[in-house]
């Protein structure tokens, strides 16, 4: 944990758990004077001790007993915490307004030459919104690109996982203590992430629970972290919107999927694109090519030696990334349903199509 000049970790959590003080004068103060005793004699000025109206006889012993407290939880937990002061905070971070002092961090944060997609969206999506997810993010870790989300149910959780899958770097902003994940079901993921190399990351003290209002708050970091954010399916009053909003107004560019027009969950979306305040996106390679990023070439699958006889034939053309039912396939092709079934698990096996709940089938 470090710090500027001659503070100390108790003189800067003095100030951090202090109410009349916000984030960027603590900056200015860390940087301006030498210690707490320096700061505490200042007579005048606009970041002098008086003038922020300090109690000068504030129990000192309960700060000792709070930063005592945290440092011993962060030590038996394995979570590092990181100052904006220190080498490896994210230098896009550092850039955004009202940037973290403090970072929490469960397992790693990104690497310095690590490029970074933010990518976010609905609690509530879509199979169109999961399979275009699963398809962006394949594309990105398979050209050596970071996944930066939030570990909420929807598009977030997809994104993670699919990351994982792959055995990719993600790393999940939450807004809560970095050992306050709820649901067994986000901690599994959780766990995975930092099997990975990636990272739970926060700005919120080891023990303080969810609030509602942290969520907006913690959506800027989420945006903050990356060169870009990607939004994936997103309601016209979604909590997505805000990301989009602090990535626009820290001067990241902003993606969006265009979705269906009678979808509440492309809504979002839709205007943002309509709005000129997104990218519309329809590849995966169009953000890497904005970037200049190098796109790593990919084996093509070459459907002549793959499709072995006319069934997989047959069933391969009549696919497509609409999702169809085994029934309307087997009738599309005029072939008993057990012969479908086959020849569909045989192209399954060869990568070239993908089963959805309910029989359905699409083209990978």
């Amino acid at each position: 944990m470090k710090l500027p000049n001659k503070w100390d970790s108790l003189s800067f959590f003095r100030l951090y758990f202090n109410k009349k003080i916000n984030h960027s004068k603590i900056i200015q103060i860390l940087d301006k004077y030498q210690g707490y005793e320096h700061f505490f004699n200042a007579k005048q000025g606009e970041l002098s001790y008086n003038s922020f109206e300090i109690e000068k006889n504030e129990p000192l012993d309960n700060v000792e007993l709070k930063v005592q407290e945290l440092l011993e939880n962060c030590e038996k937990k394995n979570i590092k915490i990181v100052t904006i002061w220190d080498e490896n905070f994210p230098e896009l971070l550092k850039n955004i307004t009202s940037p973290p002092l403090l970072l929490f961090v469960r397992g790693n944060l990104p690497d310095r030459d690590l490029n970074l997609i933010s990518i976010v969206g609905t609690r509530h999506n879509t199979m169109y919104g999961k399979l275009i997810t699963e398809k962006f993010v394949e594309y990105f870790v398979n050209n050596n690109i970071g996944i930066v989300s939030g570990l909420a149910n929807g598009i977030d959780t997809i994104s993670h996982r699919k990351v994982c899958e792959m055995k990719g770097k993600t790393f999940a902003i939450v807004a809560h203590g970095v050992d306050m994940i709820s649901s067994a079901f986000s901690e599994k993921i959780a766990s995975r992430i930092v099997e990975n190399g990636g990272g739970i990351i926060s700005e919120y003290p080891c023990g303080t629970p969810a609030q509602i209002g942290y969520f907006p708050v913690r959506n800027r970091i989420i945006s903050g972290f990356s060169q870009a954010t990607l939004i994936i399916e997103s309601g016209i009053k979604s909590g997505t919107l805000i990301t989009a909003k602090f990535a626009f107004d820290q001067n990241r560019e902003v993606y969006a999927i265009p979705g269906n027009i009678n979808s509440e969950k492309s809504k979002g979306c839709n205007e943002l694109i309509k709005n000129n305040q997104s990218i519309l996106c329809t590849s995966p390679e169009q953000i890497l090519i904005d970037f200049g990023w190098k796109l790593k070439e990919l084996p093509l699958a070459n459907e002549a030696i793959q499709l072995e006889n006319a069934n997989e034939l047959k069933l391969y053309k009549i696919l497509d990334h609409e999702p169809k039912q085994v029934d309307i396939i087997a009738d599309m092709a005029d072939l008993e349903i057990p012969q479908v079934l086959v020849t569909l698990l045989n192209l399954e096996f060869k990568g070239l199509i993908k089963q959805l709940p309910g029989k359905n089938f699409i083209k990978v």
